[in-house]
């Protein structure tokens, strides 16, 4: 698809959005192709940071308006053959777009790609991510153009009852997030209503031995699940799967995480209603995510599939990170598919889109000296554990290690020492594995109480005890 904006009157051309002539003061008209033909082609055979996967070819396209353009392409064409883009067959495909200029262009070309009517819906669901207090520029929570463009497109669809839902991670203000974020100025601009869904009425779901606490807003409306697509210390990448988590009730998130959240989080997607996803990777996160501790990933890429499964694993092998545990559990659950050789990806071609990211440091936190062991904790423990440790930034100090959560491995706590336990499991598990710690600090300890027990250790390398 090649798009130009173009004068009429003057007959000039952009290949970017303009909304008048600069000449004229005339009108804009967007001129979007719907055929191409290929009238050059270069093959490229040596690598570079941004193309690693070679050879590969860059072709010319014409369309039927004279407009060119190039493609990367890791497929072989001769010059005079026609290009096109097949639509998905089968309902768990995987719709993959490279932005170009217009995002709203890219999101109508990346859901005409599915096998997905509008029809289909009548009152929507959007859940986006807004975790935490952040701006767009740093990837934390969905971009917010993403989800103007989705109500603009569901509206030319005749689709009017909206509501965008989401709770931010336990600790933060919800409300703080979606107004930093520039979600909550997208909903007051079309007049949307934004529920808080840590202050919902749930619905008790019994599934696999769980029992889950689900919005009801999940089960009286069709939803379109909008995550920002990162990287996560605990699960590997945060995408379709794990953006779901918070449609559960504060309490429904411990117990998943409590029971080993790379083996509940398949099973509760599994319980869920059918949704379609969208993942917005117009940034995108590398590093230490999901928090703001990671760093934009400046992907330019739009996923969608109904598949939630299926565009994760596109996502971990576009950034080339192996397959996270829960994806791989997933796949023998039978909750989606996750091997690529059997994921059907249209759009955008996957090797032509790989770019290595940096994956997230599962020990990091935002101070240099403090490193996490991750017993794969529950949200607010693992949110509270950051917060002390940011708190904190600007002392010096001497190493120590701050563990949360309840499943730690022989390997996490090998040969680690001035150990410093947050939070009721942590506490547990440590002294009933003899494991010595310096300080047990409580979840439900005051703020400051908690800040100035862990100061007390970073600054004291021969501390042994709070005495």
């Amino acid at each position: 698809m090649i798009v130009r904006w173009v004068c009429e009157k003057d007959k000039k051309k952009w290949i970017y959005p303009v909304e008048r002539c600069i000449y004229c003061k005339g009108l804009i008209k967007k001129q979007i192709s719907t055929k191409a033909k290929i009238v050059g082609i270069t093959k490229v055979n040596i690598s570079s940071p941004l193309h690693p996967i070679v050879p590969y070819n860059v072709i010319l396209l014409e369309d039927e308006f004279g407009n060119r353009m190039p493609k990367k392409t890791m497929k072989d064409y001769r010059i005079g053959d026609q290009y096109s883009l097949e639509k998905a067959k089968t309902d768990s495909a995987v719709a993959m777009t490279k932005i170009k200029y217009d995002l709203g262009d890219a999101l109508r070309h990346t859901l005409g790609l599915l096998r997905f009517k509008f029809e289909d819906f009548d009152n929507v669901l959007i859940k986006p991510s807004i975790i935490e207090p952040a701006y767009p520029y740093q990837a934390v929570d969905t971009n917010p153009q993403i989800l103007d463009e989705l109500i603009m497109l569901l509206k030319e669809k005749g689709i009017s009852d909206i509501l965008v839902a989401e709770q931010s991670m336990p600790g933060n203000d919800t409300v703080a997030a979606a107004k930093k974020s520039g979600i909550l100025d997208v909903c007051l601009k079309h007049k949307i209503g934004v529920a808080d869904l840590g202050k919902s009425e749930y619905v008790e779901k019994e599934h696999e031995g769980m029992r889950l606490e689900i919005a009801k807003e999940v089960f009286e409306r069709k939803v379109i699940n909008l995550p920002i697509m990162k990287t996560n210390s605990q699960v590997g990448i945060s995408g379709a799967m794990e953006n779901m988590i918070r449609v559960t009730s504060p309490k429904t998130q411990k117990e998943l995480f409590d029971k080993d959240i790379e083996k509940t989080l398949p099973l509760f997607v599994k319980a869920l209603p059918g949704f379609l996803t969208i993942g917005d990777a117009v940034s995108g996160m590398q590093g230490d995510g999901p928090t703001s501790m990671g760093e934009p990933a400046f992907l330019n890429i739009l996923y969608a599939s109904r598949d939630p499964v299926a565009l994760d694993a596109v996502f971990a092998e576009t950034c080339m990170f192996p397959l996270p545990k829960c994806l791989e559990e997933a796949k023998n659950l039978g909750v989606g598919k996750a091997d690529i050789g059997e994921i059907e990806i249209v759009g955008d071609e996957l090797d032509t889109a790989k770019f290595r990211l940096k994956s997230a440091d599962r020990e990091a936190t935002p101070h240099s000296r403090i490193r996490l062991l991750d017993g794969k904790a529950d949200p607010a423990s693992f949110n509270g554990a950051l917060k002390m440790c940011s708190s904190l930034i600007g002392i010096g100090g001497y190493e120590l290690y701050l563990a949360i959560g309840r499943h730690f491995t022989q390997e996490q706590l090998h040969g680690k020492s001035r150990i410093v336990a947050y939070g009721s499991d942590a506490i547990s598990v440590l002294k009933n594995r003899g494991i010595g710690v310096i300080v047990e600090i409580p979840e439900n300890a005051y703020d400051a109480e908690k800040i100035m027990m862990l100061k007390s250790v970073i600054e004291n390398k021969d501390k042994t005890s709070l005495k």
